[in-house]
């Protein structure tokens, strides 16, 4: 495999390293790393792209970290952050309205031109950059911001886990970045096949059945500039076994579960209830379904599972929806390593999962 070593500043060749040992992570939230180890010194620093190649396929892009070199001096090893790290930046939550008036994809472009590209700063602002939506999904929701500040990657990160929104990485003399609305249907995996080994899964028992809502609208000031005070309404939310949601406290197809109450500043009912959903949606993957799966799968292609991808999957338990959230691949296995769900996995429920 081949190694190019891309200039942060310029996106100019730095430097092309034959390497055989590597280890590719990505996840969800964008905070697994990964690592490449090279032959010689690389000509590399902080921040700079590093594309790597299988002939002529893309495997990876990760933007190097660190690197250094162990007891073996004659090897050096790249720390690699994920791409999306690229905008791990707090910036100020601007143009929200785009959100529900043209799509998600185009306030995250108008977000990386603004704050990456044309803010003004030659010594920040990366010109070689250019950021296109391709898609257009209008969503009636905000940006959670503290202080109306947020942290890009973490948006990102998020849009992808409720929304479907990815951004793919194009290279050449430039950089190019598109922002699109994956829609492909959900893959259904049988965990029984052969091509799949290891296979684990632990399923979070507190799942949020009901949810309690106190919906704010924000106050406001008359044309004459008096204050107004938005209204304060109580709602109550109930998960159905069928995993829709709805109002009806007496439907006999309520879910079991845990109660939350939530506070929702939103202007409108349609983007309080965006967020009513968004809680809902996460608690769909309030598990962790782990397994090994052959590289050279011909029933389960390996490109076909990456991160933010849906499945359905048939397991020993019944068939539970879910999406890939971290996929590992490593030098010196023949298996891709692929987790499913958002639960947190704590060390008493390792030991139980051991025990039985």
């Amino acid at each position: 495999m081949l190694a190019y070593i891309l200039d942060n500043k310029t996106l100019k060749i730095k430097d092309l390293l034959e390497f055989e040992e590597y280890e590719f992570r990505e996840d969800i939230e964008y905070t697994e790393k990964s690592s490449v180890t090279v032959a010689r010194k690389p000509n590399i620093e902080e921040d700079d792209f590093v594309l790597c190649k299988d002939d002529n396929r893309r495997v990876f892009i990760g933007i190097c970290e660190t690197f250094g070199s162990g007891s073996d001096k004659s090897k050096y090893q790249i720390s690699l952050l994920q791409k999306e790290n690229l905008f791990d930046r707090e910036i100020f939550a601007e143009h929200e309205e785009l959100i529900e008036q043209s799509g998600i994809e185009d306030f995250i472009v108008r977000a990386i031109q603004d704050n990456f590209i044309s803010s003004g700063d030659e010594q920040m602002d990366k010109s070689y950059l250019s950021v296109f939506a391709d898609t257009h999904t209008p969503i009636a929701a905000k940006v959670e911001a503290e202080n109306g500040v947020y942290n890009l990657k973490t948006y990102l990160g998020n849009a992808k886990q409720y929304y479907g929104i990815c951004l793919d990485f194009v290279f050449s003399d430039k950089l190019e970045i598109r922002v699109s609305k994956k829609e492909e249907p959900s893959i259904p995996i049988d965990i029984e096949v052969t091509d799949i080994s290891d296979y684990t899964e632990t399923y979070s028992v507190s799942v949020l059945a009901k949810l309690l809502v106190n919906w704010k609208v924000p106050d406001s000031q008359d044309e004459e500039g008096n204050p107004v005070t938005g209204a304060l309404t109580r709602r109550t939310f109930y998960l159905l076994a069928d995993r829709t949601i709805t109002e009806d406290g007496e439907s006999e197809e309520r879910a079991a579960g845990t109660v939350k109450s939530m506070y929702i500043e939103a202007q409108t009912e349609e983007e309080m209830l965006q967020q009513v959903y968004n809680a809902f949606t996460g608690n769909q993957y309030s598990h962790k379904v782990s397994f090994n799966l052959i590289k050279s799968s011909r029933l389960y292609p390996a490109e076909r599972f990456f991160v933010g991808r849906n499945c359905t999957i048939k397991t020993k338990s019944g068939v539970r929806t879910s999406i890939v959230t971290k996929s590992e691949v490593k030098s010196n296995s023949e298996m891709i390593g692929l987790t499913f769900g958002k639960l947190k996995v704590t060390l008493i429920e390792k030991l139980r999962r051991q025990k039985w």
